[in-house]
């Protein structure tokens, strides 16, 4: 199949105005002014195979949309594994584990399966900053940290919505372990109803313009951002580059650092 150029970039346009609505709900649901008014998330589609990012929101933090991708290939690679459970209709599993594709443990990751026709089509994700997660300190920043475990309760990818439906238990884990644990579910309901809007949104671009028609655009829109991206990097001269950076203080010792 073959697209011409107006419906390439209709679907573009259609796709990220999908991750847009997904942000624009999490935001004004969210309890967390780090998230409702400094919009500290993101949210994103990801291909089913391999995780890979189909479309990002424009306003989503570019930390989050950059890594999102990482969270959830690893996601899929536990579940081929067998060391997480499959997925199903409405499930929503949770992961703010740094070293599984995230970044620090306040970043917590919801990833849904999105299912057309009965088969997994691609995968729904967001992540937005939590106040806290435990830890030494409130917020999670301790200076002195010199483990992760330190720094909060730390979550491999687990199933928080099994079928659609919040599991108490696991929930109470983590509200057991966190500071201010009754406001959470704000922010967790937040970020469900997100993903349910994506896949409310995703269902009518899908309607209107068909799978396989949207399939070979995002198909079409990855082989030109390779593309755009080959010829950025050409226009670089060769050499050897170098860049500086300064740390005021490492919050221990009040000495400035260069990197």
């Amino acid at each position: 199949m073959t697209l011409d150029p107006i419906t390439l970039t209709v679907i573009q346009a259609g796709l990220q105005q999908v991750c847009d609505e997904m942000d624009l709900s999490f935001s004004r649901a969210a309890f967390s002014p780090v998230i409702a008014e400094a919009n500290d998330r993101s949210d994103g589609i990801y291909a089913a195979s391999d995780g890979s990012l189909i479309a990002q929101g424009t306003e989503g933090l570019p930390v989050f949309v950059g890594t999102m991708q990482y969270s959830t290939a690893e996601l899929i690679r536990l579940i081929e594994n067998g060391s997480t459970s499959p997925p199903e209709p409405n499930d929503i599993y949770i992961v703010n584990d740094p070293y599984l594709g995230g970044t620090h443990l306040m970043d917590v990751r919801f990833v849904r399966p999105y299912y057309r026709g009965g088969k997994l089509w691609c995968w729904l994700s967001n992540t937005g900053h939590w106040p806290d997660t435990g830890g030494a300190v409130p917020g999670g920043f301790s200076a002195s940290a010199t483990a992760v475990e330190q720094e909060g309760l730390r979550l491999p990818p687990v199933k928080l919505f099994k079928k659609g439906k919040l599991d108490q238990e696991i929930y109470s884990i983590i509200c057991s372990n966190i500071r201010v644990a009754d406001q959470r579910i704000g922010d967790v309901k937040a970020q469900a109803a997100a993903l349910q809007v994506g896949s409310d949104r995703l269902d009518l671009l899908l309607n209107r313009y068909g799978d396989d028609t949207v399939q070979t655009a995002i198909k079409e829109l990855r082989a030109r951002a390779s593309q755009q991206m080959r010829q950025l990097i050409s226009r670089i001269p060769d050499g050897t580059w170098h860049s500086e950076a300064y740390v005021d203080s490492d919050g221990v010792v009040d000495t400035r650092n260069q990197t």
